[in-house]
């Protein structure tokens, strides 16, 4: 399978790790990524003028040689808005006299779907070994419709989790916002948000929690020492991203997966995934 890669812009920055397990999930899988050449941002989700928030997905997209694949769920939401707003053919003229290369259509995935259909039960190398593993969706992840889940009641980590071993943990917060739209203006009520979805995994026995946002993970993981200290609760839950999680069942190595670089230091858990197999 060869897939035109979106990394988006915080791949390129404090999402890194994403993007250097991304490219080792999907090498180990057979999956061929083909950066997009000269990419922009995907517009965001503070782009209020239609025409350049739809623009700007749209360069990207006409770009793409192959179906597109990101990791970022706001860029893959963010592309399928703009794919369903330019079948209107006015907004799409407007937008094409603006383009280089001219928008036609696109087929957007994202990174976890990819997975999914590319990976079975033969292809973990490492079971999970039954860990406790509290999925958390985001607000962006199945929106809009017609995606890769019901944007209701998705399931697609739940499976994802069983797939790999894990035990899915069940918690009223793997749909709320993390907070991190607002972090800047009301950091305060940001972090409420966090701590709220940290506090419930906890409460239900994660041992980890798994996602496939940047900004979710930035929200839950490099935030959760500051939040501790706000809170004055201990909390001490590594934050996966999906491609992380997915590697460490495929038996990558930490480099590969860049585990290092989380805030919330997963390597503990990862040891004790391998002892339970006698690597």
């Amino acid at each position: 399978m060869k897939l035109s890669y979106y990394p988006g812009c915080v791949a390129k920055s404090t999402g890194i790790e994403y993007d250097i397990s991304t490219r080792s999930v999907c090498k180990a899988l057979g999956v061929e990524l083909e950066e997009i050449i000269d990419w922009n941002c995907c517009g965001a989700t503070h782009c209020s003028n239609e025409t350049l928030a739809v623009g700007l997905s749209a360069r990207v997209m006409a770009r793409a040689e192959n179906p597109i694949m990101t990791s970022c769920s706001i860029c893959y939401s963010n592309l399928r808005i703009a794919a369903l707003r330019l079948e209107d053919k006015h907004l799409r003229d407007r937008v094409n006299s603006l383009l280089d290369s001219p928008y036609s259509s696109a087929d957007v995935r994202h990174v976890l779907e990819v997975i999914m259909e590319s990976m079975d039960e033969d292809s973990v190398a490492v079971p999970l070994n039954g860990m406790k593993i509290a999925p958390y969706y985001g607000c962006l992840l199945t929106r809009p419709p017609g995606g890769l889940d019901s944007p209701e009641n998705p399931q697609i980590l739940e499976r994802f989790i069983t797939l790999l071993g894990g035990e899915s943990v069940v918690h009223p917060c793997r749909m709320l916002c993390c907070g991190g739209p607002i972090f800047m203006s009301q950091e305060e009520a940001s972090s409420r948000s966090a701590f709220q979805i940290l506090r419930a995994a906890k409460s239900a026995g994660a041992e980890a929690v798994v996602t496939a946002c940047p900004l979710c993970h930035l929200m839950l993981d490099a935030m959760q020492r500051s939040i501790e200290s706000r809170y004055k609760e201990e909390i001490g839950l590594p934050v996966l991203y999906v491609t992380q999680l997915a590697g460490i069942a495929l038996g990558l190595g930490l480099e590969e997966l860049a585990l290092d670089k989380n805030s919330v230091s997963p390597l503990a858990l990862v040891e004790g995934i391998n002892a339970s197999v006698n690597i």
